[in-house]
């Protein structure tokens, strides 16, 4: 610590100073109308978006851009009194390859230059790349440059996923972030799995708490794909630190998704049609058709806009019966004032999905043994799921000295119809679709003020005060009781008797209020090293009586340094975090409640995690990362035997604590761009394994075990070509090595019924253990760009035609799928 200080107070700072019209080299007589109107602007620590945004406002301009082509979010600061507006426009925009140029009486549009850029100037951050872009996620409101963050945070750009054609999070967060990793989801399934996130964080079901714009969703499993041209960037925390900022159930991590809100181009194209068609294959359906369509509209400025963006999407039933539909929409407006701005949202989702019959083993409800396939069909009816999200945010900034915003919406689903291939051990996924059926709306209320303390400063602080309330009203279906059971001989149904499942729904209306409390503060020495401390007091109607009220800490520490051509991040964290046991996707699959349910007590994630970022200027940056967690409290839903003369075979169910589980492992991330190619990788390297077992936990885990389905190497790759008219495209992901169930084992067991069910629960149930490898799932893309607003693709996806195994080997998703078509903008 002693040496960082001395470090950081040897540093040269970096000073946004004051520029005024007499400053100025040649004052207002060098600009051209309207770029010679004088204005007054301050602020530090803001992105290039809201600079140029605060510029354009005070010039009274019309300010047009392409976001491809300017760095928005990078880190700038300006102050400027009485300033020609082109000066600090050009300050702004130095060591980018875009000047202002004057097109009409008020409207002026950033261009290339005819040639490269100049060195950077004092409007910019001295150093270029990701340690400076401006992030939301990691900060309790107003955004901070990424440099500053003691947490490993990644951030996925908008553009880059449309330009790879990722719509779905599993693509999205195993390509791009290590140490995630989501199951590849069958079009047909309604809810995301997540395998790890830094390890287990729950039995079966860990998952990151998800925004949209500053407004929480109501379940985050249930959000699976988004439409990658409405998406400006995706923020991300993984593990328990981002909980003090968050509250509960950001046990494992964070996802703050981002839209757009850029108004039209600069090219002067206000919408964009992307529109292809292919055909997909799996080993029991061939030339199934696929699609996918999107139109997109903006309008406005960088000032006022508005946008709205369509796409759907088709998957024909590549397994009998497995087909899917779906149609996303999104849209909204911003303006931007002298020192505020609002910005609007709104999405819709709709996905209508088949009920596929397994081709790999007959369920419980099959008629008879050697019968045809069946699912748990009640009717002839399709899945459907229907999501909301709209909401607000509003932003007051008045000068350097404080920033309010405030955030406030709603996100809701209907879920209806949900069917499942109910196996003797069903997967907590399933488990959780079920108990999801029926529909919740959840309310999100945000404040925040943010006191900064010589922001212009080099040696700065900040202090940020926030209050959240959340209102959760659920309306579901339940299940009354939840077995599975064989009658035995002599019962109708055949000689081995038929098996039965008794799922008595009915109506369940709950409500679930969180309130918090959070204030953090931030201290810059010299803008090399950086503090962080924060605490979130959280009252949650979800704990045991008594138990409502949580602490949830969290403080950090970073130090950024040059080391010869490098600048290099030093990092360090800690956090904790908690997920009530009543939680949206858990609470309702073990009715009824016993008395060991009713006490069983929140699960708990806390840890550090150490780290180092390097980035060489533009080309190179490396971030690798060590983290070490604790988890407790986990809940696994138990089988047990419930066997009687009168009913013959029975399986039931209970919640229990399964114990301690200990998380550790390495990420490593990487970026490069070197000429007209650009190259990303992420690894991560798990060790998830149970420590210590509960009192009373008879489940089939012992002390020293895995973690089931936690994967101990996640790996993704990607690479990009960019021509002056071709851009191809190849990337990759693989999960190797964990343990699950052996699914089709254990229904043919069952169904069998020559075993007793004593044989299938408890510590016998490790007989149904397997051990998987998992395989490369491969994309690449190729596009031709004929005219500037006219293109041409072609897509593949699963290349290598990998269709089972992954997570356990009763799930199949669609082979290798090839898709053309074209992009027109106008």
């Amino acid at each position: 610590m002693a040496l960082a200080l001395s470090r950081a107070l040897a540093a040269q700072p970096h000073v946004c100073s004051a520029q005024t019209a007499d400053s100025a080299s040649s004052g207002n007589a060098e600009w051209s109308p309207p770029l010679d109107r004088a204005i007054t602007v301050r602020g530090a620590n803001l992105s290039l978006r809201d600079a140029l945004d605060r510029v354009a406002t005070a010039a009274r301009i019309r300010l047009s851009y392409s976001a491809e082509q300017v760095p928005l979010d990078r880190a700038v600061c300006v102050s400027a009194d009485a300033s020609p507006a082109g000066r600090v426009l050009a300050d702004l925009l130095s060591g980018t390859n875009v000047a202002a140029v004057v097109v009409g009486a008020d409207q002026v549009v950033l261009s290339p230059r005819m040639r490269p850029a100049r060195a950077d100037g004092p409007g910019m951050a001295p150093t270029l790349g990701v340690l400076d872009r401006v992030v939301v996620t990691g900060t309790a409101g107003g955004g901070t440059p990424a440099k500053e963050l003691a947490v490993g945070l990644d951030v996925l750009n908008g553009r880059t996923l449309a330009r790879d054609n990722t719509n779905t999070i599993s693509d999205a967060l195993d390509s791009y972030v290590p140490g995630v990793w989501s199951w590849a989801q069958s079009p047909s399934n309604m809810l995301s799995s997540y395998a790890s996130i830094r390890g287990a964080s729950s039995f079966g079901l860990s998952y990151p708490k998800i925004y949209i714009d500053g407004i929480e969703v109501a379940n985050p499993l249930l959000l699976s794909r988004f439409a990658p041209g409405a998406i400006d960037h995706i923020e991300v925390i993984r593990g328990p630190q981002g909980a003090a900022l968050y509250g509960a159930d950001a046990i494992s991590g964070v996802v703050n998704i981002v839209t757009r809100h850029d108004g039209g181009d600069g090219d002067g194209a206000h919408a964009a049609i992307r529109s292809t068609v292919g055909t997909s294959q799996s080993s029991y359906a061939r030339g199934v058709m696929a699609q996918d369509h999107a139109l997109s509209l903006v309008t406005g400025t960088s000032t006022r806009s508005m946008d709205l963006n369509v796409s759907g999407s088709t998957m024909g039933s590549f397994v009998p019966n497995g087909y899917s539909r779906d149609l996303m929409a999104s849209g909204g407006g911003r303006i931007v004032g002298n020192t505020g701005s609002i910005t609007t949202t709104a999405r819709l989702f709709f996905e209508q999905a088949g009920v596929p019959s397994s081709p790999l083993v007959q369920t419980p409800m099959s008629s008879s043994p050697g019968g045809p396939p069946a699912t748990t069909t009640r009717n002839g009816s399709p899945q459907t799921v229907t999501e909301y999200t709209i909401g607000a945010t509003a932003l007051h900034m008045p000068g350097q000295a404080w920033v309010d915003s405030f955030v406030v919406g709603v996100d809701g689903y209907r879920l209806s119809n949900v069917q499942t291939n109910y196996t003797p051990v069903p997967s907590i996924v399933d488990s959780a679709l079920r108990a999801a059926q029926g529909g919740a709306d959840r309310a999100t209320l945000r404040a925040s003020r943010v006191f900064r303390f010589r922001a212009d400063d080099p040696t700065r602080g900040s202090l940020t005060l926030s209050a959240e309330h959340a209102t959760l009203r659920a309306s579901t279906l339940t299940s009354s009781a939840f077995v599975y059971g064989n009658r035995g001989p002599g019962s109708s149904g055949g000689p081995g008797g038929q098996d039965s499942r008794q799922d008595v729904l009915t109506p369940l209306v709950t409500w679930q209020n969180s309130t918090g409390v959070t204030a953090q503060a931030n201290a810059a020495i010299n803008n090399t090293l950086f503090f962080t401390s924060g605490v979130r007091l959280e009252e949650d109607s979800r704990l045991a009586p008594g138990d409502r009220f949580v602490t949830l800490p969290m403080f950090g520490i970073a130090d950024v340094n040059d080391v010869g051509p490098f600048t290099m991040k030093l990092r360090a964290a800690y956090g904790r975090g908690i997920r009530p046991p009543s939680t949206m996707q858990r609470w309702q699959m073990w009715q009824p409640q016993t008395a060991e349910q009713a006490a069983l007590g929140p699960e708990v994630q806390s840890g550090t995690e150490v780290g180092v970022d390097l980035m060489l200027h533009q080309a190179l940056t490396v971030q690798l990362t060590r983290f070490d967690q604790r988890a407790s409290g986990l809940i696994q839903q138990v089988p047990f035997a419930s066997d009687s003369a009168l009913t013959g075979r029975r399986m039931q169910y209970i919640a229990q604590n399964v114990g301690e589980i200990s998380n550790s492992g390495w990420e490593l991330g990487a970026t490069s761009t070197l000429s007209r190619v650009t190259m990303n990788a992420s690894f991560a390297a798990v060790d998830s394994r149970v420590r210590k077992l509960a009192p009373g936990y008879t489940g089939d885990l012992e002390t020293g075990d895995r973690m089931l389905q936690v994967p101990a190497i996640t790996a993704g790759f990607g690479a990009t070509w960019t021509g002056d008219a071709w851009t191809a495209s190849l990337g990759g992901t693989r999960a190797f090595n964990w343990i699950n169930y052996d699914e089709v084992a254990l229904a043919q067991t069952w169904l069998s019924g020559t075993e007793s069910v004593h044989q299938m629960v408890g510590p016998e149930l490790r007989n149904f253990w397997r051990r998987y490898t998992g395989g490369l799932h491969l994309r690449a893309s190729i596009s031709h760009d004929f005219r500037r607003d006219f293109s041409v693709e072609v897509t593949g996806d699963n290349l290598l035609n990998y269709q089972s195994g992954e997570p356990d080997n009763i799930t199949i998703i669609p082979g290798r799928t090839i898709m053309s078509g074209v992009r027109i903008k106008f």
